[in-house]
């Protein structure tokens, strides 16, 4: 006799979100100033388990000033930093601004980061689309942004959302202050759809 055992689904950002209590958490909202500390703590956590994300945390002081700027430039409406919360945690965020490549000034670039245990659940579409909808609601055209090499997983995610490569491979740099192989990725958005943002 065989004994079924019981895995419970996996939980997407908009279920979690309809559970309540304590496995809840809000749809990608908005950081703020009083995000600050939390979201300083989250990128101290992504350094340690990030392998292809770099942040400078050596200096918690630095890091908390400039998180701060960050957040002062979001709330001003030069970008947008989006983020998801867990009981109190931040779990994720993204933080898109606009960018201008070769004289052009149509396009947007983020960053995404997700605590590892919280990968694979949606959050980081939920979140792409915030970032996606800011780059509308500014009449931008193109998102583009870099991917570790190997960062197979990160490279499947956003082929997924309609992203692709951008160029050649860009290598390491030690001038520029590129650690890895890097994909240029990203995607043009539907004019339509920025028309109607």
């Amino acid at each position: 006799m065989t004994q079924a055992i019981y895995a419970p689904p996996l939980l997407t950002a908009r279920s979690i979100a309809q559970i309540g209590g304590k496995r809840s958490w809000s749809e990608p909202r908005p950081a703020n100033l009083a995000d600050a500390k939390a979201l300083v703590r989250l990128k101290i956590a992504l350094a340690r388990e990030a392998e292809h994300m770099i942040f400078d945390v050596r200096d918690r002081g630095e890091l908390l000033r400039r998180t701060a700027a960050e957040l002062n430039a979001a709330v001003a409406g030069e970008r947008g930093i989006f983020v998801l919360q867990r009981i109190g945690d931040l779990v994720g965020y993204i933080d898109v601004r606009s960018v201008c490549i070769e004289g052009a000034a149509e396009f947007a670039s983020f960053n995404l980061a997700i605590r590892t245990r919280w990968q694979g659940r949606g959050l980081g579409t939920s979140l792409v689309k915030s970032a996606e909808e800011w780059v509308r609601r500014r009449g931008l055209l193109f998102l583009i942004f870099h991917v570790a090499v190997r960062n197979d997983r990160a490279f499947a995610f956003y082929e997924r959302l309609g992203y692709t490569v951008c160029g050649d491979v860009v290598a390491a740099n030690k001038e520029s202050g590129v650690i890895g192989d890097y994909y240029a990725m990203g995607r043009m958005l539907d004019a339509d759809e920025v028309a109607l943002a």
